[in-house]
């Protein structure tokens, strides 16, 4: 495995009360870099390549949010762009649950940053 510059970056990030998020090139090692980063941590992983996460993030609210969340102080989200409106759903996770890390991963730029609409 490679070693990242950008991966003490992220590291610094962490509990800062701000969401993390990661985004580029399809294939370029943005999951497995992430996943190194939270090796030995337990987290949330939302894989939205899968429809049954995708369906869960897809318009949430903030109860059904609470609910999937449950007792996490991590959730790593990846390829968060195949999400609608994924923008305002990570907007309530980081607004509504302050002790969770949200850490989010997307493959095409373009998409995920335009459906962001928050700084």
């Amino acid at each position: 495995m490679y070693t990242r510059s950008i991966q003490k970056e992220i590291e610094s990030k962490f509990g800062k009360k701000k969401a993390i998020i990661l985004y580029g090139p399809r294939q370029v090692g943005k999951t497995t870099l992430i996943e190194t980063i939270l090796k030995n941590k337990s987290y949330l992983f939302l894989n939205c390549d899968d429809p049954t996460a995708g369906n869960l993030l897809t318009n949430a609210n903030t109860e059904q949010l609470r609910a999937l969340i449950g007792n996490h102080k991590i959730v790593f989200i990846d390829e968060a762009q195949r999400i609608e409106n994924i923008g305002l759903t990570l907007k309530i996770i980081a607004d509504t649950f302050k002790d969770v890390q949200l850490i989010v991963s997307g493959s095409s730029a373009l998409e995920l940053s335009d459906t962001l609409k928050e700084p």
